[in-house]
């Protein structure tokens, strides 16, 4: 009719589609089902849309969080009911612990068969209360109309507070359901800004110190914080020591970067010397919990400030904060560098050589045992570039390379910290690559976390995402040998392996590959194919351990 504007019908699986698109989500991992026809088929109207199709929901999970990782943006996981979801639920709890924004979108039955055992594919009695512990936020769409608000809902979620996955859940009778086009929103977060007093109690104290430290966690290696902290290091003459994931958060070449002080605290760290040094401590996005520091053994100064997005961290471990910032750490760092500058300095400033001194001694073997992992931890830095990004997975390398990989930017770093899943690192990579296209990305793992996710390396093929996957081979769980060998020396079970020739099944999928035998031949390695448009798989056969001592 003239004058008129007639409605647009929809179905619901376009509605999610167009709400998602507004948002800004440019890529989506999962894989297809029954369940999903709809939303799939949605997908194809919209083929700016990106879609990566994982060979495993747990490898999707783990996509996405690499993805998040990497840009900072939220990691967008499409799954069927049931199975699908439970196979996600491993990547979902890594995020979790780790702080990684992922967007979870899970089908479940029907409405009129929701959370009823009566005999239909993929039941489950109560889908939502299994993503409860491991989300942030979790929804139930009930009204197809409703779908586009509850994206923009859990897309708020996601962007305010500390970064944890969410979970909408959408009956799949829904996505089918013909509706009016609804109206979009688009997610408006809110930002999480430092109170003012606290702020001023917090220069207050860096004023009446004498010399300060600054501890950084993961929530300080991100593009807005980490060059803050880098000045107000300057600023303060201030050490910086990191936590395993607070990697990348300093240059390791700045002047006032000592380094992370490894994988578990021990009272003989040569970071002591800067702790008990220094009378004021400001920890910035790390929660000091018991893995951080050796069940409270780290010798913090008893002078404390705190600043974390999460009020529930400031509760975690046995340290008493003097002064709690419960804000977004690069808006706190900002606002306390505004305070430093305009007069708020201590009394003393830690000397460059001082702090050299402490950076040498980290980068150098503690022991016989990490001597022997060093030249293949130098190996991989020679063969990367500056900003490229390591993903570890939960293997013996990457444990002693925590402490001794040196890392020059945030968000190039990841490791698998709060949850500790064997297999995430080629998956994460996989994501982080899609992410960061420009930037080179490598995976590390044992052989047998390996083989965790393997499967994976069809998507990597596939979608021909151009990642270094390394895998250091020694034919056992190693880290449970060595455990075994420590509480039960000479009695092993269960710790050798049956390995494939990993090159052959790289050739399979129709993948390069290498079989570097030396640290000089694995940095080789890496230069030559960090340029390929194409995935490469480096198995690289090793001998670390020593079970017969």
């Amino acid at each position: 009719m003239s004058g008129s504007t007639a409605t647009q019908v929809i179905r619901g699986g376009d509605a999610v589609v167009r709400a998602l698109k507004a948002n800004g989500i440019d890529v989506v991992f999962g894989i297809p089902g029954v369940h999903t026809l709809d939303i799939y088929d949605a997908l194809i109207e919209d083929p700016e849309l990106t879609h990566i199709l994982a060979r495993h929901e747990q490898g999707a999970g783990y996509m996405a969080d690499g993805y998040a990782r990497a840009t900072g943006k939220p990691g967008t996981a499409l799954i069927v009911t049931g199975p699908g979801l439970t196979n996600i639920s491993t990547a979902v709890g890594q995020a979790y612990a780790d702080s990684a924004p992922i967007f979870v979108i899970a089908t479940n039955q029907e409405r009129r068969h929701l959370d009823m055992m009566v005999g239909n594919l993929h039941e489950l009695t109560d889908q939502m209360a299994f993503m409860k512990p491991i989300t942030k936020w979790s929804q139930r769409a009930l009204e197809a109309a409703d779908l586009p608000e509850l994206v923009a809902q859990a897309l708020e979620a996601l962007a305010s507070g500390r970064p944890r996955p969410v979970h909408l859940e959408i009956p799949l009778d829904l996505l089918a359901e013909p509706v009016n086009a609804p109206e979009v929103r688009i997610a408006a977060a809110q930002p999480s800004t430092p109170n003012d007093a606290d702020v001023q109690a917090a220069a207050d104290l860096i004023a009446g110190a004498g010399r300060v430290m600054i501890f950084a966690g993961g929530g300080g290696s991100t593009t807005e914080a980490a060059p803050l902290i880098a000045q107000l290091a300057e600023e303060l003459g201030a050490p910086v020591v990191t936590s395993v994931t607070g990697k990348g958060a300093i240059a390791y070449d700045h002047s006032y970067c000592a380094g992370a002080f490894g994988y578990r605290w021990s009272a003989d760290n040569p970071t002591v010397a800067l702790m008990e040094g220094s009378d004021l401590v400001i920890a910035v996005g790390t929660g000091l919990g018991v893995r951080t520091t050796g069940e409270g053994a780290m010798p913090l100064p008893a002078n404390l400030v705190h600043i974390d997005i999460d009020p529930a961290e400031h509760a975690v471990g046995d340290y008493e904060r003097t002064v709690s910032i419960v804000a977004d750490a690069a808006a706190s760092l900002e606002a306390l560098l505004a305070k430093v500058r305009a007069g708020s300095k201590p009394g003393e400033r830690w000397s460059e050589a001082e702090v050299a001194t402490v950076r040498e001694q980290l980068l150098a073997p503690a022991d016989e045992r990490a001597a022997r992992y060093l030249p293949y931890v130098q190996a991989l830095r020679d063969g990367m570039e500056r900003d490229a990004i390591l993903v570890n997975d939960m293997t013996m390398l990457a444990y002693e390379a925590v402490r001794y990989f040196p890392v020059y930017a945030p968000r190039s770093y990841f490791f698998p910290r709060g949850f500790g899943t064997l297999g995430s690192a080629m998956p994460t990579a996989l994501g982080a690559k899609v992410g960061c296209p420009d930037r080179q990305v490598v995976s590390i793992a044992g052989d047998g976390g390996f083989q965790f996710t393997l499967e994976e390396l069809g998507a990597a093929v596939h979608h021909r995402i151009p990642v270094q996957i390394i895998i250091f081979n020694d034919g056992t769980h190693s880290a449970v040998k060595a455990a075994q060998h420590r509480t039960y020396p000479g009695r092993f079970i269960a710790v050798d392996l049956v390995n494939p020739d990993y090159v052959k099944i790289a050739d399979a999928y129709g993948m390069q590959a290498r079989r570097p035998e030396t640290p000089e031949a694995l940095a080789e390695a890496l230069k030559e194919t960090r340029n390929l448009d194409e995935p490469v798989l480096i198995d690289v056969p090793v001998d670390f351990e020593r079970y017969d001592s």
